[in-house]
């Protein structure tokens, strides 16, 4: 496996531990929240010097505390982390991993 599809792996498995802690009642609809969020992570690339763009999205602004209860907030923390790559086809391996590996959780 490539160094960013263990990383995605290893995401996913945090992301699982993440959800079993949730009420088991709100667990699927959590899961596909988070998913959602994780989808809607922007691969457009930008050229130095370029105006910003939806692949320049900072995730993070505006929040002032992480609810980890909100599928939302741990979509975006995971989608600020990998923005910080900057490559984005290490991105899309590592989202790709993700989702993957988030999918055939039960």
């Amino acid at each position: 496996m490539t160094r960013p599809g263990n990383y995605g792996k290893f995401l996913a498995q945090w992301m699982n531990y993440t959800i079993e802690t949730i009420p088991s009642c709100r667990r699927a609809e959590y899961r596909k929240s988070l998913e959602r969020e994780l989808r809607d992570y922007s691969f457009e690339p930008r050229r130095e010097g370029t105006p910003r763009n939806s692949g320049c999205a900072h995730e993070l602004e505006g929040m002032e505390i992480l609810d980890i209860s909100d599928p939302e907030h741990l979509g975006r923390l995971i989608k600020e982390g990998i923005h910080l790559m900057y490559q984005k086809q290490t991105a899309s391996h590592v989202i790709e991993s993700l989702l993957e590996n988030l999918e055939r959780a039960t």
